[in-house]
């Protein structure tokens, strides 16, 4: 999560009528009531016409500079004039056939400058790619009637999209009136070859989140015990309380060097979910080949490792702050202290699961309280623990074997799934993976 930045304080008016009424005032506010999961979008709509989106059916997110205990939360740390200040997030939409591409279209009345518009599409595997940004989304771009063309990455049956509404068009009062997508491009059974066998990989210098009571950029209030990461890029922000955009972090065996303190003795890993964007940049997908920004800097390398490590940039990050150390991933608390027991900032192997690997999913499960699921190098409770696994984290699963029986939330099972290298948790504990091999035996 970005350090020490000011704080955007929208003026944001409750006002009445049929549209706002129903999903968003002013900057996209809802209707002040418990915060609870977004319904689920009508199934399979013809992929032929457009898909006119429910504006009461959207997961909101506000960052209105209002107290932690507000009702719709608190601000998102952020530099001036970056990212939105409200975040609608509609249901996915399942179609009847695959797409490469997507037109889309929103209304607006009041100024028309400040919104951006993001979709993304699910791969076949069940694995959403990143976020991809509308060119031109401000409604002046958006509001023809045959929209702006979106290509996705990747062919896909199940669709999304989410508003953003920065701070000069909420202090406008600019209210959004229309969401459209038409799904248009691939024929069905279109394909692009699956996803890698292995994901992306990089070594990165981690650093704790801390900053309990905050809100992250999915709308999280962050916790002393959480678990999950920030990356420097919304592409791969997953929506609250979902492992869409999950990542394994691994302790080095013999710590780092570039670092006075770094490491911790054995190998550790935390599988856990991208809830926020951080640290020192917003713009910075450095795991992507096709960058959004820092284009001459090698694959795998964050902006601020070579501002800090080469003096690249001048030694600043993207909002021209010196940088004070090389961290490409921020680990919140529990991922930090409970999963890999980090005495300190550290150099971590960071594998990006949604970008590889076509094995079966799984999405863990907890039982109490949104736990993580302990990881052993076992299948069974005797087996030393090697880690932790964050409840919604979706990871793939490399096989299936026989071991202790568990009781869980996906009811009791003598069997475990193995979802890396010497990493193991009881099936009782995850959803899916029933698909996976069985392991072979030693």
């Amino acid at each position: 999560m970005p350090r020490n930045r000011p704080r955007i304080r929208p003026r944001i008016r409750l006002r009445t009528g049929a549209f706002a009424a129903a999903g968003l005032l002013g900057a996209l506010l809802l209707p002040a009531a418990p915060l609870a999961a977004a319904p689920q979008a009508p199934a399979r709509p013809s992929a032929q016409g457009w898909i006119e989106e429910d504006p009461g059916s959207a997961d909101l997110r506000l960052d209105t500079g209002a107290a932690q205990d507000a009702p719709l939360g608190a601000s998102l740390e952020r530099e001036p004039g970056d990212g939105p200040v409200a975040l609608a997030t509609f249901p996915a939409r399942d179609l009847d056939r695959a797409v490469d591409e997507l037109d889309v279209a929103i209304g607006v009345s009041g100024p028309a400058d400040g919104f951006s518009v993001e979709v993304r599409g699910e791969r076949a595997e069940g694995v959403w790619g990143e976020w991809v940004p509308v060119a031109g989304s401000s409604p002046g771009a958006v509001a023809e009637e045959q929209g702006v063309r979106v290509r996705l990455p990747h062919p896909a049956d199940r669709v999304q999209v989410r508003v953003g509404l920065s701070g000069k068009a909420a202090e406008g009062g600019s209210v959004l009136e229309e969401v459209r997508l038409r799904p248009v491009g691939a024929a069905d059974g279109a394909a692009d070859g699956g996803l890698p066998g292995e994901p992306f990989s990089a070594r990165l210098f981690a650093t704790r989140i801390g900053l309990v009571g905050a809100t992250t950029a999915n709308g999280h209030t962050v916790r002393a015990d959480d678990h999950f990461v920030a990356l420097p890029s919304r592409r791969a922000l997953a929506p609250r309380g979902s492992g869409d955009y999950t990542v394994r972090v691994c302790t080095e065996a013999d710590g780092g060097d570039e670092v006075e303190g770094d490491g911790a003795d054995g190998r550790r890993c935390a599988y856990a979910p991208v809830w926020d964007v951080g640290p020192w940049n917003i713009k910075d997908d450095h795991w992507n080949t096709d960058r959004q920004m820092w284009r001459d800097l090698p694959h795998g390398t964050p902006q601020a490792q070579a501002a800090y490590k080469d003096g690249y940039n001048g030694g600043r990050d993207g909002f021209g702050r010196k940088v004070l150390n090389p961290a490409g991933i921020d680990l919140a608390d529990g991922t930090f202290r409970d999963a890999l027991k980090l005495p300190t900032n550290a150099w971590v192997r960071v594998d990006y699961l949604w970008t590889g690997d076509p094995r079966p999913r799984a999405r863990m499960a907890a039982a109490d309280g949104g736990d993580p699921v302990v990881v052993r190098s076992g299948p069974g409770r005797d087996h030393p623990a090697t880690g932790m696994a964050a409840e919604g984290a979706r990871v793939a699963v490399e096989c299936r074997t026989a071991g202790e029986r568990v009781d869980g939330p996906a009811g009791a099972a003598a069997e475990w799934l193995r979802i890396g290298e010497g990493d193991f948790v009881p099936a009782a504990f995850a959803e899916g993976g029933g698909a996976a091999p069985e392991c072979a035996l030693p």
